[in-house]
């Protein structure tokens, strides 16, 4: 009985909403093609030794090498690195700079957010070929700060203790752009009369930005923290033309171990696998975000 009337009220939704259904049809045709088509097609693929020259069912030996693989847990170890340096940074440096550009007049601040927003519709190619000369042994601004304070040039890119935080640096400063517009954008919806009462009680800026900002602006936080960790598990293109992972592997990152796997050595039920727990790790981690940054959320 229960049965009939779940798919009776079903029928009724599709009779009552189905034009509406169809406006979705734009949206929903590319979505399947694009993204649940190959996603299901990787989750089959992983199950199968799967070259240019065979296709045999193996079952999970592929998720069992991949996790036996020192290389591979190593690319989890410094996909944890980058995330762990690049979000928080990106972060607290835009709620600290957004605070500032608030307070500016329109034109001022509309000039500022969009320097900051240059580099996100900067072509990738003139990105990297600027920050490698920046990065230049020889002749990087980077090493002439250096030499000025009576070092050694070091080389940013080739040194294992150097060469992340030199990537995090490259991220954070190019990924700028959007999360201080959001922010300017939550800010500007803070009513005005709680910092002036705020002010008329005595309280510094430190302590306005702390208790009133910062917990006001906290859905808009735990969005831009959402989208920046998915963004920053998924880097490949930087390490590719940066570093090629190196040096020893240090900046192999998961993704970058994924399409290595892929494209280099046609192993491509292997890449599916690395794909699968990519995904089943990345979901995890988002999870764990919202379950615990959205208590902090005030409306």
């Amino acid at each position: 009985m229960a049965k009939n009337n779940i798919i009776n009220q079903t029928k009724k939704n599709i009779t009552k909403y189905g034009i509406y259904y169809l406006f979705l049809l734009p949206f929903l045709i590319p979505f399947s093609l694009f993204l649940v088509y190959p996603l299901i097609n990787a989750f089959i693929y992983s199950f199968h030794k799967f070259n240019l020259s065979t296709y045999k069912l193996i079952g999970l030996d592929n998720y069992i090498k991949i996790l036996s693989d020192p290389l591979f847990r190593k690319s989890i170890i410094t996909t944890c690195y980058f995330v762990i340096g690049a979000v928080p940074s990106i972060i607290f440096i835009t709620i600290l700079l957004s605070s500032l550009l608030i307070k500016m007049k329109d034109k001022l601040r509309t000039l500022f957010m969009g320097i900051f927003y240059l580099p996100t519709v900067t072509t990738v190619i003139f990105f990297v070929l600027s920050w490698k000369l920046v990065y230049d042994y020889r002749y990087g601004i980077l090493n002439f700060i250096v030499r000025l304070l009576g070092h050694e040039n070091i080389n940013w890119l080739s040194n294992k203790y150097t060469v992340i935080p030199s990537l995090v640096a490259m991220i954070v400063y190019g990924t700028l752009g959007v999360p201080i517009i959001l922010y300017i954008s939550a800010m500007a919806a803070i009513p005005k009369s709680l910092y002036e009462v705020a002010k008329i009680d005595g309280a510094t800026e430190w302590q306005i930005l702390k208790n009133i900002t910062i917990p006001l602006i906290m859905p808009t936080t735990l969005y831009i923290m959402i989208t920046l960790t998915i963004g920053v598990f998924q880097t490949f293109i930087l390490v590719y033309l940066m570093t090629g992972g190196g040096p020893y592997y240090r900046t192999m990152t998961m993704n970058y171990f994924m399409v290595q796997e892929a494209f280099t050595n046609s192993n491509f039920g292997m890449s599916s696998a690395i794909g699968i727990v990519f995904l089943f790790m990345i979901s995890i981690l988002v999870i764990i975000q919202y379950k615990f940054f959205s208590k902090e959320i005030e409306y």
